[in-house]
């Protein structure tokens, strides 16, 4: 005897044989997961931009350092340090590279070490201060943020104990 083709179905179906038997389930939903607090910004988030890009990448440290050799050639308390001449060239493209350095852009500074660049010149504090007040002018002219000034000129203080032979005295 043959069994009806029902009872076969019913079968297989209570067995679960046939997935397409009985009610559909409806999908389950994966939990959506948390990542962890120190996880830090996803995979493939573009990373903060660095000081040097905020500066304005290569044309924008090419201008601040124009604008910086313009002022330090005129300022009275310094300018003899900085004669108008192919050394100048010279002393743009090493800062140039240096402030790129020390901005976390693509540069390597090459130069001589600033202990070793600027022995023997006998500069005091005083003419330190006025560089860094003609570097603040330039960076002002070229509207570089006063935060991302501060982070420079942080990095580029910490050499005056390299620069400075002379210290002024205070009265």
């Amino acid at each position: 005897m043959k069994a009806p083709l029902f009872i076969i179905l019913v079968t297989l179906c209570v067995g679960g044989a046939f997935a397409a038997c009985g009610p559909k389930k409806p999908p389950v939903e994966p939990e959506p997961t948390e990542a962890p607090e120190d996880a830090g910004p996803p995979v493939d988030a573009a990373p903060p931009p660095t000081l040097y890009d905020k500066l304005g990448g290569k044309d924008g440290v090419a201008g601040i350092v124009d604008s910086f050799v313009a002022d330090i050639t005129t300022d009275k308390v310094v300018n003899k340090f900085f004669p108008k001449s192919k050394k100048l060239d010279h002393f743009k493209q090493m800062l140039a590279d240096q402030i790129c350095h020390e901005a976390g852009g693509p540069c390597t500074y090459t130069g001589k070490s600033m202990k070793e660049a600027h022995k023997g010149m006998g500069i005091t504090d005083v003419q330190f201060a006025a560089v860094i007040q003609d570097l603040t002018l330039a960076l002002e002219e070229k509207n570089v943020s006063k935060e991302d000034t501060q982070a420079l000129l942080g990095k580029l203080g910490a050499m005056q104990d390299d620069i400075v032979e002379k210290k002024t005295q205070k009265k």
